[in-house]
């Protein structure tokens, strides 16, 4: 961590997300870096949306249904204001 201060960590597994952050590192998954990609300006929020409801099929992440649906939720609030 000394090294590289400002070093993110990329990971949907909990447990190397628990020892990463342990040590101090930012730690995001998928959906993070999805919405950053938006709040960034390097995608477009209805990119992200769609592919966010694809992401079961499409992908081995393992998300519950009910959670996905509040994220999708909040970010449709969020960015179609």
């Amino acid at each position: 961590m000394e090294l590289y201060p400002r070093a993110l960590f990329l990971t949907d597994d909990a447990a190397a997300r628990l020892a990463a952050e342990q040590r101090g590192y930012a730690v995001h998954g998928t959906i993070g870096l999805l919405i950053r990609a938006v709040r960034r300006g390097l995608r477009s929020a209805p990119e992200i949306l769609s592919l966010l409801r694809v992401l079961p099929q499409r992908s081995t992440l393992h998300l519950r249904s009910s959670l996905l649906n509040a994220i999708l939720a909040r970010l449709e609030n969020e960015w179609t204001k």
